[in-house]
């Protein structure tokens, strides 16, 4: 266990312990007094006393209150007129008689079972209470027996009595009988979750932390291992935090140390390369122009009439010319390899760089472009770029000369982010995985009267422009080359 791991433990630790003991000690006194001063106490009762009674009374004479409508409107004059007039003034009379809000229906019952004549309130907000029967007689209404007067009460009142009673009467009663023992129960219920629940975020804590040292410690062993020059060493992010994101961040600091290291790497092998390109280059051209002279001129003195001999210096001299030639054009790659400069960086459409370079080539069969409506602009030293991609697209042009079918050259032109990438697609034979590294290698090479130059330059190129360049495997059967450049920013793409 390493030290911030330990340290992490003991304040976790520390954290729930000690609050569990501190509320240990001032549990039972914090419940004496808040069962004494907001619940078990006289003032509390006497009220609760008196609510009971306060419903009592005015049940009572809401009863009273309502015998004594019933009363009056059986005995009214107002009854007796409508009678008199028929059902339909009688139930007319009977619906304006139903101003009282509590009053739920009022019904006229013929004394022999005939029709009766009945009134109901509409509102559904009342609870059906009592139902108080009037007897009438024969002289005072017409046709009527007894009034059967139902009335009831708001049913959120009835219900918030209830619960009151349920909920704080009926307990608070029943506490009453045990108040000391109910301090000890409501301490325990009390501290036995505080326990759990503090026990288990320590548990908790303690998971987290060790697993946020171990994260730590092996982004620090990681460290370690690139400091030590292992630059292939890679952390494996867990989570989705900040330590995750430094995981994440310590692989692409790796990563781009890698292609760095490798970069740095290739320039210094190109370097010396092309050191000894140079020096090459001076010392085959120097002598190559006394030989050829040399031979002509052997060739061209000869006056004899010796057939044989003279085809012998006829053959000589072709030879020799041949040879002279070939030696030139590797010369002039020597040359062209040793003497490449500088990048000269400047705004530039890339899209009509590929198109310029397409025209440029009628001669390669099957050669063509997929490219974007819009400009795609990167700062790149125009010439340079335009020779690297020629070299490959030479490159792919030789590879499907001897494939099945119409040959087949794509450039591609992409922009994504912050990078822009070209890419050359072909359907010859491919480039093997064992050699995709090496190929750009100065003078590896696959062809007979190759130099091996040709993608040295590239690559040298591409890496002086900060890009890099890949070889995978292309969806037209053959290779593909993906030239990946640093976009432009700025002002630079609206001068274009």
């Amino acid at each position: 266990m390493g030290r911030l791991e330990l340290k992490l433990l003991v304040v976790l630790v520390l954290l729930t312990v000690v609050p569990l003991a501190v509320v240990y000690f001032l549990a039972s006194p914090v419940f004496e007094r808040a069962l004494t001063v907001g619940g078990l106490n006289p003032a509390i009762e006497g009220a609760l006393t008196d609510a009971v009674d306060v419903y009592g009374a005015f049940i009572m004479a809401e009863k009273q209150r309502q015998a004594a409508t019933a009363g009056r409107l059986a005995e009214s004059r107002g009854l007796v007129s409508a009678a008199t007039k028929g059902p339909a003034v009688t139930t007319a009379w009977l619906q304006q008689q139903m101003t009282d809000p509590r009053v739920l229906a009022i019904e006229l019952v013929p004394p022999q079972g005939g029709v009766a004549i009945t009134v109901r309130a509409q509102d559904d907000d009342l609870e059906r209470w009592r139902t108080r029967t009037m007897e009438l007689t024969l002289e005072g209404v017409p046709g009527y027996g007894e009034m059967r007067f139902t009335y009831g009460i708001e049913r959120a009142f009835l219900e918030r009595f209830q619960r009151m009673d349920r909920e704080v009467i009926t307990p608070f009663t029943a506490m009453e009988t045990y108040r000391e023992e109910l301090v000890s129960d409501l301490a325990l219920r009390f501290m036995v979750p505080l326990t759990a629940a503090l026990a288990f975020a320590a548990l908790i804590a303690v998971v987290v932390g060790r697993r946020t040292t171990r994260r730590l410690l092996h982004l620090r062993d990681g460290m370690k291992a690139v400091a030590a020059g292992q630059l292939d060493a890679h952390v494996t992010p867990r989570g989705h935090d900040e330590v995750a994101e430094l995981a994440h961040g310590f692989n692409e600091m790796a990563h781009r140390l890698r292609e760095s290291q490798a970069r740095v790497a290739y320039l210094t092998r190109v370097s010396a390369w092309q050191g000894i390109a140079r020096r090459l280059a001076h010392e085959i051209k120097n002598p190559l122009t006394p030989i050829l002279l040399s031979v002509q001129q052997a060739h061209g003195s000869y006056e004899g009439a010796d057939a044989r001999h003279l085809g012998v210096l006829e053959t000589t001299r072709e030879i020799v010319e041949q040879e002279v030639r070939t030696l030139e054009r590797l010369v002039d790659n020597f040359s062209r390899f040793a003497q490449l400069p500088e990048p000269d960086r400047k705004a530039c459409d890339l899209v009509a760089l590929v198109r310029d370079l397409l025209k440029s080539h009628p001669e390669i069969e099957g050669l063509g472009a997929e490219l974007p409506e819009t400009p795609v602009v990167a700062e790149v030293d125009r010439d340079l770029l335009r020779q690297a991609l020629t070299n490959v697209i030479k490159n792919a042009h030789e590879a499907v000369g001897g494939a099945e079918g119409d040959p087949e050259v794509t450039v591609t032109v992409l922009q994504a982010g912050d990078v822009v990438t070209l890419r050359i697609d072909d359907n010859g034979p491919g480039v093997d995985p064992d050699d995709r590294d090496r190929v750009f290698e100065p003078y590896v090479t696959g062809k007979t009267d190759g130099t091996g130059l040709g993608l040295a330059i590239v690559k040298k190129v591409v890496l002086d422009h900060g890009g890099r360049i890949e070889v995978t495997e292309s969806p037209l059967g053959g290779a593909r080359f993906s030239v990946i450049l640093p976009r432009v920013v700025g002002s630079a793409a609206d001068s274009i």
